[in-house]
């Protein structure tokens, strides 16, 4: 049995479906639901909060306040801390009374994080005893809130000079290429609401619960760090918090006042974060709403149900460098292209990385060499991890194709953040074949040399070859399938 959806069609299609399959407002009504249910004793009368923060804020606002209606449990009061707002229709777009959205900034944060981090504290301050606050998180939380601990605004004079600091941090981070338990672990300490302090300001005035309803962009799903844990104890300790900083040469690329306020310096030890057996952390509870698993899966059931013959799910995240796994992953499809016996879909998700910093170097280097007309030192860098992927797949079913290799003609990669946007572009990722390459050039590209020098975005678009499916009001990291035709 076959499919018979042109390949950009249908994968475009799945991509859809495994949006869907992370949904935030029906997976958060669900659970919002089912948490009030398993606590019938609770007393009807305890005033209620609602704080959502992330890229899909909004909708996960608008699954919680569905669920609370149902309960008959009105809201005292919320603040939804989003990535855009949301157009005028879409989920969670109309908050009723009481409930302030707030729109940070994202990777990067700014004055806007600075302000939401100030608005989250105001309601903290507001909120009454003995009230069941809800905490909801997505992916983007770290930045979209982000502002300095008291710490490091007296080092430098203020808040305001402190938060460009914490932005030349989380560049500096992005650019290394870390994974981002790693860049987590070294964002919380220095973030007002990181490492439980949330959960501890809560508490402190006058929260008796406080349910975490989180949806995980992050391979493990670790509660430390989605979002970087704003109700969840750090659990490193200061002597592995400081190993894990030089592991990665964070000495020499963090500026002088972060060195010190981070303990690098040899002037102190590392800011100090709640301890793990805190009072306030007995009154948090944990329920996972979404995670990249259930994209991965609703793709594979999208697949099925669209007739695709045989759907083979890696089940192993994806880690690691994009630019080698789309090449390993393009040539573990070329293996299996003889054997199938019907169209055949590949499916995995995670999240590869992609070190800015070595591709400045490799640019740089490039530019200096006067046959490299295309990627030139005025052009900025531009593309994602997923886009990377993309085009080294593309490259090596090329490649194959070149040698006569028949089996290239078969596959069509598809790569994509399931939030809509891929890195710093318009474009989620892309749905390529190998013919990309070749379309690129005839645009004036030269793909290998894009792909080197963090210009990903470039030929994809020349090739028409970018999904562009805008923000999708989820996060549960990429996903990536492989479509073998029989």
């Amino acid at each position: 049995m076959t499919s018979p959806q042109h390949p950009r069609a249908l994968l475009s299609a799945l991509y859809r479906a495994a949006v869907q399959g992370a949904a935030p407002f029906p997976r958060t009504r669900d659970a919002v639901r089912a948490w009030f249910d398993a606590r019938a004793t609770l007393p009807t009368e305890a005033p209620v909060y609602v704080i959502a923060l992330g890229k899909a804020a909004p909708a996960m606002m608008a699954g919680a306040l569905h669920a609370l209606e149902q309960l008959h449990r009105s809201v005292h009061g919320g603040l939804v801390v989003a990535a855009h707002e949301p157009k005028r229709g879409e989920v969670g777009s109309d908050l009723p009374q009481g409930i302030r959205l707030m729109i940070g900034d994202h990777p990067v944060p700014g004055p806007a994080s600075l302000d939401a981090a100030d608005a989250l504290e105001d309601l903290a301050h507001s909120i009454e005893d003995g009230s069941i606050v809800l905490v909801l998180l997505s992916g983007g939380t770290t930045s979209l809130c982000a502002a300095p601990i008291a710490t490091l605004s007296q080092a430098v004079g203020d808040a305001d000079r402190a938060q460009s600091h914490l932005a030349n941090l989380a560049e500096t981070l992005l650019e290394s290429g870390l994974a981002i338990h790693e860049m987590n672990a070294i964002r919380r300490r220095v973030l007002r609401w990181g490492a439980g302090r949330l959960a501890v300001s809560l508490v402190n005035h006058g929260a008796r619960h406080v349910p975490v309803f989180a949806i995980s962009d992050v391979i493990g799903d670790d509660p430390a760090v989605i979002g970087s844990g704003p109700c969840t104890p750090d659990p490193l300790d200061d002597a592995t918090f400081l190993a894990l900083l030089d592991a990665h040469d964070m000495r020499a690329r963090v500026e002088r006042v972060m060195g010190t306020v981070l303990g690098l310096e040899g002037a102190g030890d590392p800011p100090p974060v709640p301890a793990i057996d805190h009072a306030a952390f007995s009154r948090v509870g944990y329920t996972l709403v979404a995670r990249n698993a259930d994209a991965v899966l609703a793709l594979a059931d999208a697949a099925r149900a669209a007739g695709i013959a045989e759907v083979v799910v890696q089940h192993t995240p994806l880690e690691g460098d994009a630019a080698q796994l789309g090449d390993q992953l393009a040539r573990l499809a070329l293996q299996a292209a003889p054997d199938v016996p019907g169209d055949t879909l590949l499916v995995c998700g995670g999240e590869p990385v992609v070190n800015l910093r070595e591709t400045t170097d490799r640019a740089m280097a490039h530019d200096d060499d006067e046959t490299m007309d295309v990627a030139r030192s005025d052009e900025p860098l531009r593309g994602g991890r997923m886009q990377v992927l993309a085009l080294s797949a593309a490259l090596a079913l090329e490649e194959a194709a070149a040698h006569g290799d028949p089996r290239s003609w078969k596959i069509t990669v598809m790569a994509a953040g399931t939030d809509g946007r891929d890195g710093p572009t318009d474009a989620a990722g892309a749905i390529v074949d190998a013919a990309v390459p070749a379309l690129a050039r005839r645009a004036g590209r030269i793909p290998e040399d894009d792909l080197s020098t963090g210009r990903s975005w470039f030929p994809l678009d020349a090739a028409d070859a970018l999904l562009r499916p805008g923000p999708t009001g989820t996060n549960v990291m990429d996903v990536v399938a492989l479509l073998i035709r029989a």
